[in-house]
């Protein structure tokens, strides 16, 4: 019996440590999708709209620029991602898309991570 286990265990020890390192592979890649669409999405809500900030009239992502902003972000860092401008221009959501290629299966992992940022402004408290 011993030999038998001996036979088995080394094998089945080798394939869980190969299997755990895909699988910290692609939870690092969802973390650093996650880290991506956060900061894009802040980076988005950097472009206001000049034409109703100005005058006052109301503090709101322009929706090309911010989409723009978010794009060029995400070029930096060689990923992709959807930038949607809602709430009459108060929120940015970014959705980014990530791979991971395995070490040990002969696939790609694609991870998904979609954050929002939203825009306030105020001095004492957030305005709406």
């Amino acid at each position: 019996m011993p030999v038998f286990v001996a036979l088995v265990i080394g094998p089945l020890l080798l394939l869980c440590g190969l299997l755990t390192i895909d699988a910290f592979g692609v939870l690092r890649a969802k973390q650093h999708a996650d880290d991506l669409s956060v900061e894009a999405a802040r980076a988005a809500q950097q472009a206001i709209d000049p034409a109703q900030a100005i005058p006052g009239k109301a503090f709101v992502a322009d929706p090309a620029g911010a989409s723009a902003a978010a794009r060029a972000y995400l070029a930096k860092t060689g990923d992709t991602g959807v930038v949607h401008v809602t709430d009459s221009g108060r929120t940015v959501t970014v959705t980014v898309t990530g791979r991971y290629p395995a070490v040990f299966w002969p696939t790609t992992f694609l991870v998904h991570s979609t954050s929002s940022a939203a825009l306030l402004h105020g001095i004492t408290q957030p305005d709406r």
